[in-house]
């Protein structure tokens, strides 16, 4: 059970400080949802504990985001609560070997990323199901190599 959070303070009740952090919402701010404004809050809150590097990573990981579409966006989403959901070992394993790769090999598992998704576009649903199922059933590093050779085994 989900405990409900108290309504977000509107843009003229936050601290200065906040309002700087939060700027590219200062028009939008008060037509956000509760929970849109409350997420919003906790990530400045976690900004001003970061180092320059941190908050580079964020704001690179922010304009990917932003430059996403909304189904990207979904899809994005998606992905961070299957992450979300797995037990705190395994995350702390994937986040340990995300970053112990180069940006090279960051940007060439995201090129595997979007050539699977598009892969996942051309077959039709029984077969997505069929092959997400067989995923599923697979033990990580069995996944892991499979979806490094790619769609269609190269």
């Amino acid at each position: 059970m989900k405990i409900a959070e108290a309504p977000a303070p509107a843009w003229s009740e936050l601290s200065r400080e906040k309002r700087a952090l939060l700027a590219p919402y200062a028009q939008t701010w008060d037509s956000l949802p509760d929970g849109q404004r409350h997420r919003l809050l906790r990530a400045a809150e976690r900004w001003r504990h970061m180092d320059p590097e941190e908050q580079a990573r964020f704001r690179e990981r922010l304009e990917r985001f932003r430059d996403m579409d909304p189904e990207e966006r979904a899809r994005a989403r998606e992905r961070w609560e299957r992450f979300r959901a797995l037990p705190p070992e395994e995350r702390e394993r994937l986040r340990q070997r995300w970053e112990a790769m180069s940006p090279e090999e960051r940007q060439a598992a995201r090129e595997r990323h979007r050539r699977w998704r598009e892969h996942l576009q051309t077959l039709p649903e029984d077969e997505r199901e069929a092959l997400r199922e067989r995923l599923r059933q697979m033990d990580p590093e069995e996944r892991r190599r499979l979806m490094e050779t790619g769609p269609g085994g190269g």
